[in-house]
């Protein structure tokens, strides 16, 4: 991940990763847009189950959101 001041580039694998987390296929160019992304994820999965599984997906999508660094 190559991360200047707001701007985001993610390499093959975590492009992947953030694919496979969030459903979507456009790349995040921001910070912003990546950790918005992974929020919106989470937050589906709060309003579609409550269960302890989706709990903990909830945390591994809101842990991996770059502004929190």
């Amino acid at each position: 991940m190559i991360k200047l001041g707001k701007r985001l580039k993610l390499t093959r694998s975590e492009l992947s990763a953030f694919r496979t987390m969030t459903g979507s296929q456009q790349p995040p160019g921001t910070v912003e847009d990546h950790d918005a992304a992974l929020e919106s994820a989470a937050e589906a999965w709060r309003a579609a189950e409550g269960s302890p599984a989706s709990r903990l997906l909830q945390a591994v999508l809101l842990a991996e959101r770059v502004g929190q660094e």
